[in-house]
Order: C-alpha cells, then sequence, then structure tokens
C-alpha cells in the first residue's frame, strides 16, 4: 500500500493526529498577480489568500526577520537577472520589483494533501458496478474517483475531471431520473409554481434579501435570481462558497472562475431578472475583498 511507509498509518490505520502537518509559505508577487489574476482573486475571495503590501508585513506574515526574507528576494532577483541559480534554476517567473518596500505581495498557507487516489471500485465500460466476480450489481452505478482501473497504472493530468464527466454523462443517459417536483410555495411575490411554468417575475433586492439562509439560497448572477439551495450541497468546491452569496448579487464572485454561459445549465433554476441593484455589503469588487 502506498501509505505504508508511515510507520503510525501502517500499524494503526489512522493518521497520528498529535503531530503537526507540514506547512509551507507560498508568496506570489504582483507579476504573478498579473499572470495569474482570475486564480489569485478566487483564492482571496475564498479567504484562502491575502493581499500584503512591503517586505516588512510579508515577514511578519511569515513569522521571520526581515533582513532574511529581504536577502533572500534580492538574492532571487540577481539570480533572476544573471539568468541561472546555485541550483540550476533558469527559469524565474514572478520576480519581484525592486522596490521590496512597495511591492505588493500574495500569500497564503500550503500544506500537504491527497491529490488523487487511483484505487477504487470496479466499473464496466457502461458505469456498472462490478461484483467480485466481475458481473455488474443491478442499479448500482459508480463515476469519478470512487472508481478505479479507469486510468491504468496512472492517469494523465487534467484526466480526473473528464473521467467524472464521461462516466457521469454516460450512467445519466442510462438511468432514470424523477422530474423535479414543485410546490406552490409563496417567496415574495414569486411562486414555485410560476418558475415552474416560466412565468418569472423581477426580483427586487427585498425579495432576493429574504432568500438569504442555507436552507432557502438565492443568488443574483449576472442580471437573473437562481434559486441554488439545492445545488449548493452539490458544489464541487464546497457549499460554503455558495452560502457566504446567498441573497446577495454573486456575479463578482462567479466570474472570477466561470464563464457566462456556464449558466445555461441553470435555466430549471432561474427565478426571475434581478431588478434591486447591489445589496451593499456585497458592492466592493472581489480583489477588494482582504
Amino acid at each position: 500500500m502506498m501509505l505504508s511507509h508511515n510507520p503510525y498509518y501502517a500499524e494503526h490505520r489512522i493518521w497520528n493526529k498529535t503531530k503537526d502537518i507540514p506547512t509551507f509559505s507560498l508568496v506570489l508577487t504582483s507579476s504573478a498577480f498579473s499572470n495569474g489574476q482570475k486564480h489569485i482573486e478566487h483564492y482571496i475571495h475564498k479567504g484562502l489568500m491575502t493581499r500584503l503590501e512591503g517586505v516588512q508585513p510579508l515577514a511578519d506574515w511569515i513569522g521571520q526577520n526581515v533582513t532574511v526574507v529581504l536577502e533572500t528576494l534580492l538574492g532571487y532577483v540577481a539570480d533572476a537577472e544573471k539568468g541561472s541559480d546555485q541550483w540550476g534554476k533558469t527559469s524565474f517567473q514572478g520576480k519581484p520589483s525592486n522596490d521590496l518596500d512597495n511591492e505588493i505581495f500574495y500569500v497564503g498557507t500550503v500544506t500537504p494533501v491527497l491529490h488523487y487516489c487511483m484505487g477504487g471500485i470496479t466499473i464496466d465500460s457502461e458505469g456498472n458496478v462490478l461484483d467480485e466476480n466481475e458481473i455488474p450489481i443491478k442499479g448500482l452505478h459508480a463515476a469519478g474517483e470512487v472508481t478505479g482501473g479507469v486510468h491504468g497504472n496512472n492517469r494523465l493530468g487534467g484526466n480526473s475531471l473528464l473521467e467524472c464527466t464521461v462516466y457521469g454523462s454516460i450512467i445519466g443517459k442510462r438511468i432514470p431520473i424523477k422530474k423535479r417536483m414543485t410546490n406552490v410555495l409563496a417567496v415574495g411575490n414569486v411562486t414555485t409554481a410560476d418558475v415552474s411554468t416560466n412565468k418569472l417575475k423581477e426580483i427586487t433586492n427585498d425579495a432576493l434579501l429574504r432568500h438569504s439562509s442555507e436552507k432557502d439560497c438565492w443568488v443574483a448572477i449576472h442580471g437573473d435570481v437562481y434559486d441554488l439551495t439545492e445545488f449548493a450541497g452539490e458544489h464541487p468546491a464546497g457549499a460554503e462558497s455558495i452560502y457566504v452569496l446567498c441573497g446577495t448579487d454573486g456575479t463578482g464572485a462567479f466570474q472570477t472562475v466561470h464563464g457566462q454561459n456556464m449558466l445555461d445549465d441553470f435555466n430549471e433554476d432561474k427565478v426571475g431578472p434581478y431588478v434591486g441593484g447591489l445589496p451593499v455589503h456585497t458592492s466592493v469588487p472581489i480583489h477588494s475583498m482582504i
């Protein structure tokens, strides 16, 4: 087994939670930010990265003497200008500016995690789960990382999501899906009956704010309001990133990660056009939420 090299895990089959988890400081410069702005703003929005101005705040955040940090950064700049360092590195992207007192840094903490698990349930080409005799188990299907054997000994980079999409589509087309039931429940000046018959009504700011809980979550995106209550639990990035937007205009957060054409998949969740303007607490741009 891959994890058997860890003596404690090999003996107890659980991780030793009393030991400190090794962490590393991720430091990006303003030039690195310009190359990956969309992703960095997304991480800032999720609270995973922080914007710092100047080398002293950077040293304070790392917990290191500012002289050591300054010497390290200046050494990196010198090596970049020279074209190589003592370890043979020849690529120096994201070089900091010479004015380190006014340089903008974007920082976060990195920890080792399990990125992808190769092993899992055995399936056939149709996504049917197979028993120990390789006979399909009726009514049981699997797709994605829970399965094993799809990629052989190792997978090609980028194929994890593709695996989910391909087998999810194959299975989804073969098994019956019960249509969503719609109840005539009053929600402001809109009912679910109106939504189900495509009689969409304009949603005001007050109406949007009344649906700002985890059990009743409406979000305005690109001029329309969507009921994301059920979808939140299925969101690949986690429900919390949906819940923080409940009852607000989430366009800024949405467009840092997704294109507008993705909303075509949520037409059934559309409540109506948003005419209320931005709620006060979400009117600031994502990159300033730090």
